[in-house]
């Protein structure tokens, strides 16, 4: 269990914790502790909502820490696949970009729009549970829909295919029970991803992981502040 534990915290943060030859069944046991490693990157966050500091700054020290706890992982496979994903091509074009490294337009105009909309959002949501909980949540969503679509080819999202859900669900039940609106909509944005990359390229691989990590964060923050505009 702490070899799995260190393994998912390896897989989605910074920190270097993962154990020497990890084995492919650890890879795929480790799964169960994706909302544990969401919790690591939801406490600093949570913290620093309590402290009285403006929104502004606020947002953009949140972003800073949610973006560089994962070291860019899920940023970086955001806009590998908005280069891939969006615009008319042919299936075959879209496979090669997503293996090209250089950044396309739809990368810079999807990467701006996410990172204003993410700021906006962080500027908003103040609540120190809400913050703690929803990046656990939001790594527990891809994992349905990994384990659904197909694998455009062996990788990181192959090692981890097939690992336990319901352990996963159990842990990350707080948030939908508590936040069942941006929850609902963290779960929609990341199975939008998976279904428009298994339309548009034929499955789902580290890079489509990553992208539907990242929007599901964002659609949960985006969610509660329209819950909360419209409540109060």
């Amino acid at each position: 269990m702490r070899r799995t534990l260190r393994l998912a915290l390896a897989l989605l943060t910074v920190f270097p914790l993962a154990p020497k030859e990890a084995l492919p069944e650890e890879f795929r046991r480790s799964t169960a502790f994706f909302p544990v490693a969401g919790y690591a990157l939801g406490l600093p966050l949570s913290l620093l909502a309590l402290l009285p500091l403006p929104e502004g700054l606020f947002a953009a020290l949140a972003l800073a820490l949610l973006l560089g706890l994962t070291g860019f992982l899920h940023l970086d496979g955001l806009l590998d696949v908005a280069d891939a994903l969006l615009g008319a091509r042919p299936r075959e074009e879209r496979l090669r970009l997503l293996k090209d490294p250089h950044l396309g337009a739809f990368a810079f105009g999807v990467g701006g729009v996410y990172l204003l909309l993410l700021w906006q959002a962080l500027a908003l949501v103040r609540d120190p549970l809400f913050l703690l909980l929803l990046p656990g949540f939001a790594r527990f969503a891809i994992l349905p829909f990994l384990n659904r679509y197909p694998l455009l080819h062996p990788g990181m999202a192959g090692l981890i295919r097939g690992g336990p859900v319901l352990p996963p669900f159990l842990l990350a039940l707080p948030f939908p029970l508590l936040y069942p609106g941006p929850a609902l909509l963290a779960l929609l944005a990341a199975w939008g991803v998976a279904h428009l990359a298994a339309r548009r390229l034929g499955g789902v691989n580290g890079d489509v992981l990553g992208a539907m990590i990242a929007l599901s964060e964002l659609g949960g923050l985006v969610g509660y502040a329209l819950w909360r505009s419209l409540s109060g």
